[in-house]
């Protein structure tokens, strides 16, 4: 199949200023030692991975080259808004009730001057704009690339579903880098058995559920790895609390979202607020972890707010050291979540479980200051940080786990009932 027009438009998207902004963009928001293979991952090597799937499975499914060129322009471009430091800078903007949406600053790359506002916004040094201009030149209808990324109704697109092309290399990706065995393998079994019908959601082959289900381990390993690992707890709450910093003093905003990180972290180390922190970039994270409780399993299906969880701890909980910041982490379905998925005769199948958790991690700001927390101050911190959170939550008795049931998994097995123990 021809690709005359294809290839030219991607690499002229490759040399774009939105694209070559994402070479110096991490692929996951937290940067930690222990995972350092992850940290250093980037953006465009990830793009690229997407794009070349949609163009595989574009030649497989017998596209035409107006769709081919509109599929791969998405799977280039899905990350293009993604600010510095990722969902961390995005949960904070929300936290603060900063009015920032991914979709409207992607729409504002894609669709170009076909939306009112500023089109020659300086986006690198000396660099502004350019990819509505590249679709225009390649006859590439721009809406119907963002509308791929950011479907109408939040349907399901090839580029955006539970299971899509983004997700499928992003596992496997940061499976491959953390040397998980048969990610490879199951990435090519799983993209070999897709059938796309143009735009619309994929459907997989009648034998996809085991790839699919090694996909969701993957995932659910790694979440559990990046979120709940001693060793990687005290580097998240230091740049959660970093993050939180610079967006509540301005250093980042809604205006100037599309900063790359060396120009953000030169901020942070710049400004008066958070350059003692932000040194730790360079010199090292000195948080230290005290303890953490994890529910697992929460009965909702909505994760809990985390201003709620701040005004239960700050009302109901006596941290055991006064320098001490939290990490809250409230999620449902990022660990782990139900797949829903037809096959290619139009049979819908079932494959996993959705997660539903929050994180109370409790640390101190600096390892070389301070006496060491007793057994007993832990054991009080757990307890009533767990009645505030049962209390929250409604319920007496759910899943638990602490930094010592760590496993590498999220389907663990401790158990905690409230009433056995206030």
């Amino acid at each position: 199949m021809d690709d005359a027009q294809v290839v030219p438009l991607v690499m002229a998207l490759l040399e774009s200023t939105e694209l070559q902004r994402l070479r110096n963009m991490r692929q996951m928001n937290f940067d930690v030692p222990l995972i350092q293979e992850l940290g250093r991952s980037r953006r465009l090597p990830h793009s690229i991975g997407v794009a070349w799937l949609a163009l595989t499975l574009a030649h497989r499914n017998g596209l035409s080259e107006v769709d081919r060129k509109t599929l791969v322009a998405a799977a280039l471009l899905h990350d293009g808004a993604i600010p510095p430091y990722g969902h961390l800078v995005e949960a904070e903007f929300k936290h603060a009730g900063v009015d920032f949406r991914h979709e409207d600053a992607l729409r504002y790359l894609i669709l170009g001057g076909e939306e009112e506002g500023d089109f020659y916004r300086e986006l690198l040094p000396n660099r502004y704009p350019e990819v509505s201009e590249v679709l225009e030149k390649y006859n590439v209808v721009p809406r119907h690339v963002f509308e791929l990324v950011c479907p109408k109704d939040r349907g399901a697109t090839p580029i955006t579903a539970d299971v899509d092309l983004d997700n499928i290399d992003n596992v496997h990706r940061m499976a491959v880098l953390l040397g998980m065995r048969g990610a490879k393998e199951n990435a090519a079994k799983l993209a070999a058995g897709i059938t796309l019908d143009t735009f619309s959601r994929m459907r997989f082959a009648e034998d996809a559920s085991k790839p699919l289900e090694v996909w969701l381990d993957f995932r659910q390993q790694i979440y559990t790895m990046i979120i709940a690992h001693p060793q990687c707890i005290p580097h998240n709450a230091f740049q959660s609390d970093l993050v939180r910093a610079a967006v509540n003093n301005n250093l980042i905003t809604a205006t100037d979202w599309f900063l790359s990180e060396p120009e953000f972290e030169e901020r942070l180390r710049q400004d008066d607020v958070t350059k003692d922190l932000a040194a730790q970039l360079l010199s090292g994270c000195e948080y230290a972890l005290i303890d953490y409780v994890w529910l697992k399993d929460i009965p909702s299906e909505r994760k809990l707010a985390r201003s709620d969880v701040e005004e239960k701890l700050e009302n109901g909980v006596v941290a055991p050291v006064s320098d001490h910041s939290y990490f809250i982490w409230s999620e449902r379905g990022l660990i782990s979540r139900e797949l829903r998925w037809d096959d290619a005769l139009g049979v819908s199948h079932r494959t996993g479980k959705t997660s539903s958790s929050c994180m109370v991690a409790l640390l101190r700001r600096s390892a070389r200051v301070g006496r060491d927390v007793t057994a007993a101050q832990k054991t009080k911190w757990r307890e009533q940080t767990l009645a505030a959170l049962f209390d929250l939550v409604g319920a007496d008795t759910l899943a638990v786990d602490y930094p010592e049931d760590y496993v590498g998994s999220y389907f663990s097995k401790p158990q905690y009932d409230l009433s056995l123990s206030v």
